[in-house]
């Protein structure tokens, strides 16, 4: 019975997790450039055999795991990084990539990105619909007024001069993401084919009716969780106080 009790908690636990993240997928839903977050669970017996299978030194016993309740736990969050749908807009600064992401310049460091929103600032900076300066490969990328073409490996050109490239990047090591849009990480290598599209944003790839199907999922097997603890909160509290007196 009590084993009831930390088996529902648990799940508990992880769908309370599940909550948060499908509700900001959905909330992000229209961000350009979002990448939705997946939750992974693990039952308890794999958890056991991860457990027995982590390596050991010559002669060592398995460690003693114990007794655990039937249930699950959160084993990854990870980052779903698959192409959202790329929708034509009017602006001529707004890019799209088949493959890649847009250097940026935060206040913290360099950080990347696939949506391409961009604009002039008063300087004639190319920047994010964040304000982060957008990096070429000379730096800060400076157009002047007037026409603005780009070509496939990211070139950008003016009146038919070529002013800078695209900094378009594949992720490096510990990759991950910082914010709605933006990843961070190391080692970046170039992309040499990026198949930059202009006039182009490119969505978010959230599905917002199967996010919502997944909401109402995870709030009933909530609503199932919490009754199954008030039932066995009811059982044992009859045990204490009912049972004892026969």
């Amino acid at each position: 019975m009590i084993r009831g009790l930390y088996t529902s908690a648990l799940g508990l636990s992880v769908l309370t997790k599940e909550q948060e993240i499908t509700t900001n997928n959905l909330a992000n839903s229209q961000t350009a450039g979002y990448k939705q977050d997946v939750l992974v669970a693990e039952a308890f017996p794999e958890m056991l055999f991860h457990r027995l299978r982590d390596p050991l030194e010559a002669g060592q016993e398995p460690p003693f795991v114990g007794q655990a309740p039937l249930g699950v736990r959160i084993n990854s969050v990870y980052t779903d990084v698959s192409i959202g749908v790329q929708r034509q807009v009017e602006n001529p600064l707004s890019f799209a990539v088949r493959e890649g992401y847009f250097t940026v310049q935060t206040p913290r460091a360099e950080r990347y990105t696939r949506k391409g929103d961009f604009s002039l600032d008063s300087e004639g900076r190319l920047v994010s619909g964040e304000g982060y300066p957008v990096l070429g490969e000379q730096g800060e990328i400076f157009l002047p007024q007037g026409s603005v073409e780009v070509d496939a490996q990211g070139r950008l050109y003016s009146e038919g001069v070529e002013i800078d490239r695209l900094r378009i990047v594949n992720p490096g090591t510990t990759w991950e993401k910082e914010a709605a849009s933006l990843f961070r990480g190391e080692n970046p290598q170039r992309v040499e084919e990026p198949q930059v599209r202009q006039g182009v944003i490119e969505e978010s790839n959230v599905d917002p009716l199967r996010a919502m199907v997944d909401l109402i999922t995870t709030l009933r097997a909530y609503e199932a969780n919490q009754k199954v603890i008030q039932a066995i909160d009811t059982t044992l509290d009859k045990a204490v106080n009912e049972v004892g007196r026969l």
